[in-house]
């Protein structure tokens, strides 16, 4: 059964033969394109990690890291909130808690926008190398790129620092997409380094088993609807203050509550839910003992 003791190699050089998953191996290993059920074949991908980090949460480091990264993503939630991708590339007083000046000016790229992907990459997915590692950076890329292809106009204001854009924060439907796209690419590229590397060990006449990207948008697919919108959480959160403030006859109390601290108490929750381990009534994480 796949658990910690497989992910020694993963850090290291080692070759890294993936989870030793037979069920998923044996469907892949009887793969047809044209008639083997990709959805299936996502479901069965899910089951089997899922499985594995229930036997053991400490299974890849998958769980640690991935609540690292969750709680990164929040705070970079912060400073895109309050001015925008191009904020996220300025080293200015607002953002020394997330960066430091050892590390150096920013790479001077020709596209802005490719800046701010490699940046916000470099601020949520970390410098790890393990396999993890490598699935929560290209996870962070995916979901930005996603984000600048779907709404044009945030790649636009990018493009034109002096106009009206520059400095103004992302609105939070869209921060909100952002954070659930991040987890759901997360378990996808993870899966996808799994399935990558059992197609080689297995059926390696097969290269490319799934070119058109099938699997892995139905892994997203399933992945994406166990995640909480952070935007509805914290509406609800501000109803329930503001209601307690009526309550209590204090109609001039402020109701704040900031969406990044909404998505930062969700990450222990958020991925409980998708690696399957059980979560309570309030989105708290029941990790077995």
């Amino acid at each position: 059964m796949a658990g910690s003791g497989e992910a020694g190699g993963m850090g290291t050089s080692t070759r890294w033969e993936g989870p030793r998953w037979s069920g998923l191996s044996s469907r892949l290993a009887r793969w047809d394109p044209d008639r083997s059920d990709t959805g299936a074949t996502a479901t069965a991908a899910i089951a089997a990690l899922q499985g594995a980090c229930r036997t053991d949460p400490s299974a890849f480091g998958l769980r640690d890291a991935a609540c690292a990264a969750g709680v990164r993503l929040a705070d970079a939630m912060e400073a895109l909130g309050a001015s925008g991708p191009s904020g996220l590339l300025n080293k200015g007083p607002a953002h020394e808690d997330l960066g430091s000046e050892e590390e150096g000016p920013l790479l001077d790229w020709q596209d802005p926008a490719d800046a701010f992907v490699a940046e916000l990459t470099r601020r949520v997915g970390g410098e790890g190398g393990t396999v993890v590692d490598a699935a929560l950076r290209r996870a962070v890329t995916a979901s930005a790129r996603r984000l600048l292809t779907t709404h044009p106009e945030i790649r636009e204001s990018l493009s034109t620092p002096d106009g009206p854009s520059q400095g103004r924060g992302l609105a939070g439907d869209l921060l909100c997409l952002l954070y659930q796209w991040f987890f759901a690419d997360l378990v996808t590229e993870f899966l996808r380094a799994v399935i990558a590397e059992k197609i080689r060990l297995t059926v390696p006449v097969l290269d490319v088993i799934d070119s058109e990207g099938r699997i892995a948008d139905g892994v997203a697919e399933r992945i994406i609807a166990l995640i909480p919108d952070p935007c509805e959480e914290a509406e609800a959160q501000a109803a329930d203050a503001a209601k307690a403030a009526l309550s209590a006859n204090d109609a001039s109390a402020h109701v704040n509550v900031p969406l990044s601290d909404v998505a930062r108490r969700l990450v222990p929750g958020v991925v409980g839910k998708i690696l399957g381990f059980a979560v309570d009534a309030h989105g708290e994480e029941e990790v077995p003992v």
